[in-house]
C-alpha cells in the first residue's frame, strides 16, 4: 500500500517536470534563448545597461521622487530604449546568414515568436536594475536617502508590483511592435504607414485646429497604453485597468500572428 501510494504521489511531478522541459525545448524557446545569448555575448547588452544607468544618472541622481515621478519618467525612458534595443537586436537575428536555415523550415512562425520572446524577457532585467538604481541611492538633500522607501517616496511593494505591470506591458507592446515591422519582416509599405500613424498621433497630441481634431481618432489604439501607464501613479488596476491589459496582451498576440504572416510571404532570397 505505502509504495502504490508513493509511486502515485511521484506521477505529477514527473508529468510537470516533463512538461516544462517539453516547454524548454520548444522552437520558439529555443530561438529565444540563443538570441538571448547572441545579444549578452556580442556585448550590445552593455548598451543598454549604460542608457539605463544614464537614465537613473540624468532623473533619479539628484532626485528621487515618488512613485508616479518613478514611473512617468522610467516608462518613457524605458519605452524609448525597448526601440532602440529591439532595433539593434532584430537586425543582429535576422541577417543574411540566417536566410538559409528560414528557408529551409516548415513555418517561419517559430523564429518571430522566438523574437518576440526574447525582446520581451530583455525588459524585466532592465526595468529591475533602474528600479534598484533608483531606489538605491540619489543626493536630493542632506543626508543622502538611503533604501527602498527612502529613495521613491511613498513606494510600497504593492505600488511598485502594479506600475511594473503597467510599464512592462507597455514596453513589451512596443518590442513586439518593432519585430513585427522590421526588415524583411514587413514591407517598406508597412513601416511607412506606422511612421504616417506616429506622425498623426503627434500631431494631434501637440497642435489645434481643424485638422488635429480631425486625426484625433488616431489616439484611440494608444488609450489601453495610457491607462497601463498610469498604473504607477494610482497604484490600482481596477476594471478598466484589467481591460487595458487584456487589449495589450491582444496587442501583442495580434502583432506577433501579423509578423509571422508577413515573414511567410517574403522572398528571403531576392532581400
Amino acid at each position: 500500500m505505502s509504495i502504490q501510494g508513493q509511486g502515485t504521489s511521484s506521477a505529477p511531478t514527473l508529468n510537470v517536470s516533463h512538461a516544462l522541459r517539453e516547454f524548454w525545448r520548444l522552437p520558439s524557446m529555443v530561438i529565444a534563448r540563443f538570441t538571448l545569448v547572441s545579444y549578452i555575448r556580442s556585448g550590445w547588452i552593455l548598451g543598454d545597461i549604460v542608457l539605463v544607468w544614464l537614465l537613473y544618472a540624468i532623473f533619479f541622481l539628484e532626485f528621487g521622487g515618488n512613485v508616479s515621478y518613478f514611473f512617468g519618467t522610467s516608462g518613457q525612458g524605458l519605452g524609448a530604449l525597448a526601440i532602440l534595443g529591439t532595433v539593434v537586436l532584430v537586425q543582429r537575428a535576422m541577417s543574411t546568414r540566417v536566410y538559409l536555415p528560414l528557408s529551409r523550415i516548415t513555418s517561419r512562425s517559430a523564429y518571430i515568436r522566438g523574437l518576440v520572446i526574447a525582446t520581451g524577457i530583455l525588459r524585466i532585467p532592465l526595468f529591475l536594475l533602474l528600479l534598484i538604481l533608483a531606489a538605491s541611492y540619489h543626493n536630493f538633500s542632506p543626508p543622502p536617502c538611503i533604501g527602498f522607501e527612502g529613495c521613491i517616496y511613498g513606494a510600497t511593494a504593492s505600488n511598485i508590483l502594479v506600475g511594473a505591470i503597467g510599464l512592462l506591458l507597455n514596453c513589451i507592446v512596443i518590442s513586439t511592435l518593432i519585430v513585427a515591422i522590421s526588415a524583411p519582416i514587413a514591407g517598406r509599405w508597412v513601416r511607412i504607414a506606422v511612421l504616417a500613424w506616429f506622425a498623426a498621433v503627434l500631431y494631434s497630441s501637440t497642435n489645434l485646429g481643424p485638422i488635429a481634431a480631425l486625426l484625433k481618432f488616431t489616439s484611440i489604439p494608444l488609450i489601453p497604453l495610457a491607462t497601463c501607464y498610469g498604473f504607477g501613479s494610482t497604484g490600482i488596476i481596477g476594471w478598466s485597468g484589467l481591460l487595458a491589459i487584456v487589449i495589450e496582451v491582444g496587442y501583442i498576440v495580434g502583432l506577433t500572428l501579423l509578423g509571422e504572416y508577413w515573414l511567410k510571404r517574403r522572398d528571403l532570397i531576392l532581400q
